[in-house]
């Protein structure tokens, strides 16, 4: 028997194999497309499965990857045999298999597209259950706020809750989750950029000095820079205006390729029991202020690799980006506290 696993889920794909290996008694055998002699192989299984095999599973992980020549072959062959069992996974069904539908079982797993919020959330309960980890509903709305719409970042955000709350989600405050996932998404080198375009100068000038240390400076710089250019793409679509609803965020994240997390930082969207205050960017910046701290990035980059002191470098140009925004109201004192010049 064949069994296609169609759909663009690759991760509800495994948990199905696993599943049912889990619950059959069978040799297990995966098989990846740059493997040689497969195609010689499932027709030896398609003819005998040999002495000491009852069942057989063959899980072909990623034929799509195949070439076209041998997935045509192996449409060719026949494995209708008692004890062999043969999972396809493919995002879509080809001509072959639409012919050979009387033949073969047909399993849909796709994932929400990327906006359903309450599908995503569905979609972490259900998963969840079927690993054991029994998930509240509200933790499930935050991990995917946090997170955003990736199946396996999700379900590994979930198993880590678990781990760390013993199974116990209702013990974990908004503060522990908020520092647990969220991190995940921003990493201390991207705090950089929005630590600067949030004007919290004075935990910028920190961080430069700890990133540094951490990080080539050729990094953190092409980090800061990424920054502003995913920032310049957001102004350039998103309607300037105080606040967005998840759907605008997440359809703004989809034109863009930014993660759905960053991009409701950008947005200013502040998630339940988040204690750190986002500022909504497009209310701020203009694309002319994007495009010159871009320039100004790029000429930093140059003098770096030319021997120029990263710190003295970056630091300018966080005073040149404060002079004309100033400060919020949590940063005082910026030039006692980090005098210029390193």
């Amino acid at each position: 028997m064949i069994i296609y696993l169609l759909g663009n889920s690759e991760l509800q794909k495994a948990l199905y194999v696993k599943s049912f290996v889990s619950s059959t008694k069978c040799e297990y055998r995966k098989m990846f497309s740059d493997e040689e002699n497969k195609l010689t192989e499932l027709r030896n299984a398609s003819q005998s499965l040999g002495l000491f095999s009852l069942k057989k599973v063959y899980d072909l992980v990623n034929f799509d990857e195949w070439p076209k020549k041998e997935r045509e072959d192996f449409f060719s062959l026949d494995f209708d045999m008692d004890g062999l069992i043969v999972f396809v996974r493919t995002e879509k069904m080809s001509k072959e298999v639409k012919k050979l539908l009387s033949d073969v079982q047909i399993v849909e797993l796709e994932k929400p597209k990327d906006w359903e919020e309450e599908k995503w959330i569905e979609f972490i309960v259900v998963t969840g259950e079927k690993l054991g980890i029994p998930c509240p509903k509200e933790i499930a709305e935050e991990i995917f706020k946090l997170t955003g719409p990736d199946e396996y970042a999700l379900i590994s955000e979930l198993q880590k809750l678990y781990t760390y709350s013993d199974g116990q989600f209702n013990k974990i405050t908004p503060s522990e989750l908020e520092g647990l996932i969220y991190k995940r998404s921003v990493s201390r080198v991207d705090e950089l950029g929005f630590s600067i375009t949030e004007k919290l100068y004075e935990t910028a000038y920190e961080l430069v000095d700890e990133l540094l240390r951490e990080y080539d400076p050729v990094l953190v710089v092409s980090s800061l820079g990424k920054h502003f250019i995913d920032l310049l793409q957001i102004i350039a679509i998103a309607e300037k205006k105080p606040k967005f609803t998840w759907p605008e965020i997440a359809e703004i994240s989809k034109k863009t390729s930014i993660q759905l997390p960053k991009v409701a930082r950008y947005l200013g969207f502040k998630f339940k029991g988040q204690t750190h205050e986002p500022q909504n960017h497009v209310l701020i910046y203009t694309l002319k202020v994007l495009n010159n701290a871009i320039k100004s990035i790029f000429y930093i980059d140059r003098a770096i690799k030319s021997g120029g002191d990263a710190k003295i470098l970056i630091c300018k140009f966080i005073d040149d980006f404060s002079s004309q925004f100033g400060s919020s109201p949590e940063n005082t004192s910026l030039k006692q506290t980090f005098p210029r010049g390193g």
